[in-house]
């Protein structure tokens, strides 16, 4: 069972906790896990993206990459701060490994490491946590 990062030094990982001291919302989840941890794909889908949540040429965060899975014509899954096993056209079947989960301590020191899970529907972010306890991986 996966377990949503709760609040440390940086914050919360629940959907719509505040961030930058309340001036934006958090758009996804903080799945709790361990550094080299295997991710797997929540849905069946193509990779269609493989790309930074932060700039490339960040000296602390520039390495953090992330994988947006299509699963179906409307929905999209984002794995943020996972180091990819796949590449941008790849099929995978759902409970298959994409990638390794990436060391947030250096940039973040004090957070529970976790990946960051965002469900994109028709182009508007949602809160995936009703979904990921629909499937089963919540309580």
């Amino acid at each position: 069972m996966i377990k949503i990062r709760g609040q440390d030094c940086w914050g919360s990982g629940h959907y719509d906790a505040p961030r930058d001291g309340g001036k934006r919302k958090h758009k996804g989840v903080d799945l709790e896990n361990h550094t080299n941890e295997a991710i797997e794909a929540f849905e069946s889908g193509v990779v269609s993206k493989i790309g930074w949540p932060y700039s490339p040429e960040d000296p602390e965060k520039g390495h953090y990459r992330y994988i947006e899975i299509v699963c179906n014509p409307n929905i999209r899954h984002r794995y943020l701060y996972c180091e990819a096993l796949v590449q941008v056209g790849n099929d995978v079947e759902k409970g298959s490994i994409i990638g390794w989960a990436q060391d947030l301590g250096t940039a973040y020191p004090g957070i529970t490491q976790h990946v960051h899970f965002g469900l994109i529907e028709n182009g508007k972010r949602i809160n995936p946590t009703g979904w990921l306890k629909k499937c089963g991986y919540l309580k």
